[in-house]
């Protein structure tokens, strides 16, 4: 991938040497639109997230403005790409050369397909690579609206919704190159207590402590935040605790996704009220207390410098948790 940057940033270099020859050559302003419009057409190619990604989003009013900031941008480089070409014929006492305009319009236009097929920008930010700071700063901001947008309906599943109803819309709703973020803005949501959302808790602790999900570390902090959305509800902490304490065994090398132990301390100490039995409620505890000298083992040198290998556990192991 590194490879394939380095020669999308060299391609591109085609794109600025367009206006550069044809103001060298001396050819009238007029170009500058035709220029600008390739211009315009390669950051839509290179540069998606910096633009709306739908219909409905191209409806609104931020998103014209946005647009039209990205053009008047690429207006501006070409005249100034423009400009210093004209000045350098002028030095050079060049003056008007006789060639097709088509060919410094070519040069630049070739550009857009070369760096097309080097360079994916969607496939590229799923591995975390970026063209630059620019690029990576807008597709984390389109990526974290996105992410927001598309855990609505989950979070307007009414409290009686079944739970393998519930269940299924988790699971199509996070199966997705950034259900990272998903997770995270789900997890923000939750961390109100106006409504219980019980059912979409549930199905997200699950979710989030399947083998599947936390092996392969696609989904970094998964636990921490199936601990999060359980904090609070010993019934789901029930869920969590065992599910967790065979996780932490079966991959120590993703103890950094796990809960910090100091919280588990502090959870476990600190119980909210509830109806279960004297003797439940202290086992939970204990079990918090184990989890958390389990991932503090985990988090030592040794594991952190030799990861265990990973076992490959079924799917389904952990429902019977």
């Amino acid at each position: 991938m590194l490879t394939r940057m380095r020669l999308v940033k060299g391609a591109a270099a085609l794109l600025y040497v367009g206006p550069l020859l044809a103001g060298l050559c001396g050819f009238g302003w007029g170009m500058v639109a035709a220029f600008t419009a390739i211009f315009v057409v390669w950051l839509m190619v290179l540069r998606p997230e910096q633009w709306p990604s739908g219909p409905a989003e191209w409806l609104t009013g931020q998103a014209w403005l946005a647009a039209l900031a990205q053009v008047l941008s690429q207006l501006l480089l070409v005249a100034v790409l423009f400009a210093v070409g004209r000045g350098l014929g002028g030095l050079a006492d060049i003056g008007a050369v006789d060639i097709d305009p088509l060919l410094p319009l070519s040069i630049s236009f070739i550009a857009i397909p070369l760096c097309r097929m080097l360079w994916d920008a969607h496939e590229a930010a799923s591995q975390g690579y970026f063209l630059d700071d620019e690029a990576e700063s807008a597709h984390a901001e389109s990526a974290a609206g996105a992410a927001a947008t598309a855990i609505i309906p989950l979070l307007n599943l009414p409290d009686t919704a079944p739970d393998d109803a519930v269940t299924d819309a988790v699971a199509r709703t996070l199966d997705v190159l950034t259900a990272d973020l998903r997770l995270n803005a789900l997890t923000a949501a939750l961390s109100r207590t106006d409504r219980s959302h019980t059912p979409l808790r549930r199905a997200l602790v699950f979710w989030a402590t399947e083998p599947e999900i936390v092996a392969p570390g696609q989904v970094p902090g998964s636990m921490a935040s199936a601990f999060s959305i359980a904090h609070g509800n010993l019934d789901l902490l029930r869920v969590y605790v065992p599910r967790a304490m065979a996780l932490i065994g079966a991959f120590p090398n993703r103890a950094h996704d796990f809960p910090e132990p100091q919280r588990l301390l502090q959870v476990a100490d600190a119980l909210p009220p509830s109806d279960l039995p004297a003797h439940v409620q202290a086992d939970l505890q204990d079990g918090l207390r184990a989890l958390a000298r389990a991932v503090e083992t985990a988090l030592g040198p040794a594991a952190a410098a030799t990861p265990d290998p990973l076992p490959d556990l079924p799917a389904g192991q952990m429902r019977s948790a």
